[in-house]
């Protein structure tokens, strides 16, 4: 039989560095294409990452921080003033449903 006392539940609360986590889980990275055609984070960003905030962690599919960085149509930037304003959106209402996120950061070429 194992002793399983000292052995780290899923659903227990966990730190990472600073951040208390509710839960281990962690939502992995996966690049959904519903950003604006110039790479805003629009509103069905904010729903599909708030329903998800329960998740101990959310890491957010990859941004590109440069015009010239985009690997493909549709993917979430992080190099303007518009950008960043779409994902406060997306984080906010991750924050609102009690969810904690980190941005992936991608550049896609030389």
């Amino acid at each position: 039989m194992t002793d399983t006392t000292t052995v780290p539940q899923l659903f227990e609360p966990a730190s990472l560095g600073t951040l208390d986590l509710p839960n281990r889980l962690v939502m992995a990275p996966m690049t959904r294409n519903r950003a604006d055609a110039d790479g805003v984070p629009g509103p069905l960003m904010a729903t599909y990452y708030a329903q998800r905030a329960s998740a101990g962690l959310i890491i957010a599919e990859a941004a590109t921080p440069s015009a010239v960085g985009l690997t493909y149509p549709n993917i979430p930037a992080i190099h303007d003033e518009a950008h960043v304003a779409g994902w406060r959106r997306v984080t906010d209402a991750v924050r609102a449903a009690g969810g904690r996120m980190f941005l992936q950061i991608q550049h896609g070429g030389r």
